[in-house]
């Protein structure tokens, strides 16, 4: 066919960038038809589950009920695309705006407050077509890579609460648990108070989720740390069956957040105070003699007793 077009119509240039740009769209069209095979749109759904699974399985289920979030299953008949898409980028101002789904949201989740969320449109597409898909099909996100690295052992969580506690640094350079967390018998005067505390971590979540959480932690204050520093796969073990084991000598601990350990803070204050009347006392010593021998020159008494020598 292409010789006799060529017979028919010669070396004509205008022929020949016609031809040329049939070829170009044949080559564009096969490259462009696999996109929509089944290969493509399985390998675009894993794509979705993996950036569920990092950046929202920590709040939320997709059909398994509420975490720290509302169950998603349904949430895209329920909602539009654009409201989705502005809230996922900005909750709070959403809130602040008076939106009265937003409104109502953060009121039945308080105090929890999701953040904002740097996700382009495309992956927030991609999450409502996992999440439309899940729920029509009346299915549960179940996430693939939450699982650990190795069956939990012996001495596994004693070595987590070295690393929990800091007296094991984290290889990657992350910070101590206990800098921002209290875990009941994790140290003498409790962990701090910037997270919650971690007793009843294996109580308020399933281990999917925990482990979920470990892997990729999607809190704000957890990721600005861990984001460069991740846990490793033994540092997870370790952790997660310290948190375990906290769980079975904790059954009843509470999930709600409890009334905050005073005993640092205490002693810190109390230290506060002692040193600064340590510091007055050695103050108050400072230059005795000289001070005595000043006042001493300068007192009524002093002044009288040298006139009245000759």
């Amino acid at each position: 066919m292409k010789h006799s077009l060529d017979h028919l119509f010669g070396r004509n240039s205008r022929w020949l960038a016609i031809r040329s740009e049939v070829r170009h769209f044949g080559l564009w069209l096969a490259l462009f038809l696999p996109v929509n095979g089944p290969a493509f749109l399985h390998a675009q759904a894993q794509g979705a589950a993996t950036l569920f699974e990092k950046k929202c399985y920590s709040c939320h289920n997709i059909g398994s009920g509420n975490k720290k979030g509302p169950d998603l299953k349904g949430v895209t008949a329920q909602r539009s695309r654009e409201w989705l898409h502005s809230f996922i980028q900005s909750p709070a101002a959403m809130n602040r705006r008076g939106d009265p789904a937003a409104v109502d949201l953060f009121r039945k989740f308080s105090p929890e407050v999701m953040p904002d969320q740097a996700l382009s449109p495309e992956e927030m597409d991609s999450l409502m077509a996992l999440i439309e898909s899940l729920s029509n099909k009346n299915q549960i996100f179940i996430p693939a890579g939450a699982k650990l690295s190795r069956p939990i052992a012996a001495g596994d969580a004693e070595a987590g609460r070295r690393l929990f506690t800091g007296k094991t640094l984290l290889s990657r350079g992350g910070t101590a648990c206990i800098t921002c967390h209290d875990l009941d018998g994790a140290g003498l005067f409790g962990g701090g108070t910037l997270g919650p505390s971690l007793t009843a971590a294996n109580i308020k979540y399933r281990d999917p989720e925990l482990i979920a959480i470990l892997q990729n932690p999607n809190f704000p204050t957890m990721n600005s740390i861990f984001v460069a520093r991740p846990l490793t796969d033994e540092e997870i073990v370790q952790i997660f069956s310290l948190l375990q084991s906290t769980k079975q000598a904790n059954p009843t601990a509470a999930v709600a957040p409890g009334p905050v350990d005073l005993k640092f803070p205490l002693l810190g204050f109390g230290l506060l105070v002692l040193s600064l009347a340590g510091m007055n006392r050695a103050w108050k010593g400072r230059l005795r003699g000289v001070r005595e021998a000043l006042v001493g020159e300068n007192s009524p008494r002093a002044g009288s007793l040298d006139r009245s020598q000759p």
